[in-house]
C-alpha cells in the first residue's frame, strides 16, 4: 500500500487547498503516482485555538471534501469510468508548543484511528526542553510520534539537538522535495539507507509550488537505493497507521 504520510489536502481549513476543487485536483494527481492512502495532516497550531474548534473544523472540511468525492465518483459511474478509491486518513501536523504534553486529549490530533502523532518542531533553536517534551509524547502518553520534514531544522537545530532527538523512539518523515535536486539530497537518501529515516511525505499544499509529489519522490528512492527501501519505507506507514 503507498502512502502519502504529509499532505495538506483538506480545503479551506489551513495553508493547504484552498477549495474543494483544488482538494480534487490534488487527489486525483495522488491517485495518477498510484497512492493508495492519504494521510490529511493539516497544521494544527495550539497555541492560537483550541483542540476542539480544530477538530471541528477539521470534520467540516473533510466533509465538504468527502461530499465532492462522491459526487465525482457519481459522475465516474455513469460515464462508465472505473478509478480507485483513495482512502483519507484525518490527523494533523501538530506544531510543537509548550504545554502540548498536558494536552488531556492529544490522542485526537494521531492520524487516522492508530496512537501515530506528526509534529512539526521548532523552527529556533532547540533546548532540553523540546527534546524532554518529545521524549514525553513518547513515554508517558504512549504516541508513535513522527518528525515532520526532519531536513528543514538543520541549520536551525544545532546538530547535538537533533541527534538527541533521534536518540528516542521517534520516527523520521521527509519530504519528497528535499530528494529531488542532484545537489543536496545525499543526506537525506542516506537516512534511508540507514534506516534513520523511515517516511515519505509531498507535504503537497497546491497544485503549483507544493504540488502532490510522492511519485517523483519514490523514483528517486528507488532509483538510488532499490525497491525494498520503498518496501521498507511502505512497511512502516503501514504499520503505524494500523491500515
Amino acid at each position: 500500500m503507498v502512502i502519502d504520510f504529509h499532505s495538506h489536502i483538506l480545503p479551506g481549513i489551513d495553508d493547504g487547498s484552498k477549495d474543494t476543487e483544488m482538494s480534487l485536483e490534488m487527489l486525483r494527481r495522488m491517485k495518477a503516482y498510484g497512492a493508495d492512502a492519504v494521510c490529511a495532516t493539516s497544521h494544527f497550531y495550539g497555541s492560537r485555538r483550541t483542540l476542539e474548534h480544530f477538530l471541528s473544523r477539521r470534520a467540516g472540511a473533510a466533509e465538504r471534501l468527502f461530499e465532492a468525492m462522491e459526487k465525482e465518483r457519481e459522475a465516474e459511474a455513469q460515464a462508465g469510468v472505473q478509478s480507485k478509491d483513495l482512502m483519507i486518513l484525518l490527523g494533523a501536523e501538530v506544531a510543537f508548543y509548550s504545554g502540548l504534553t498536558r494536552e488531556n486529549e492529544v490522542e485526537k490530533l494521531c492520524i487516522g484511528d492508530s496512537n501515530t502523532l506528526l509534529l512539526e518542531m521548532p523552527f529556533s533553536p532547540w533546548t532540553d526542553f523540546e527534546i524532554n517534551e518529545v521524549g514525553s509524547l513518547c513515554f508517558d502518553h504512549g504516541l508513535n510520534v513522527v518528525i515532520a520534514h526532519l531536513e528543514r531544522y538543520t541549520g536551525i537545530a544545532s546538530e547535538d539537538m537533533i541527534k538527541q532527538l533521534l536518540r528516542l523512539p521517534v520516527y523520521v518523515q521527509i519530504n519528497c522535495e528535499s530528494l529531488l535536486p542532484v545537489f543536496g539530497r545525499r543526506p537525506w537518501l542516506k537516512m534511508f539507507k540507514e534506516g534513520q529515516a523511515k517516511l515519505l511525505g509531498s507535504d503537497a499544499h497546491n497544485l503549483s509550488d507544493r504540488a502532490p509529489n510522492l511519485g517523483a519522490g519514490r523514483e528517486i528512492i528507488k532509483k538510488k537505493l532499490g525497491a525494498d527501501a520503498l518496501t521498507e519505507i511502505d512497511r512502516c506507514a503501514h504499520e503505524l497507521l494500523k491500515i
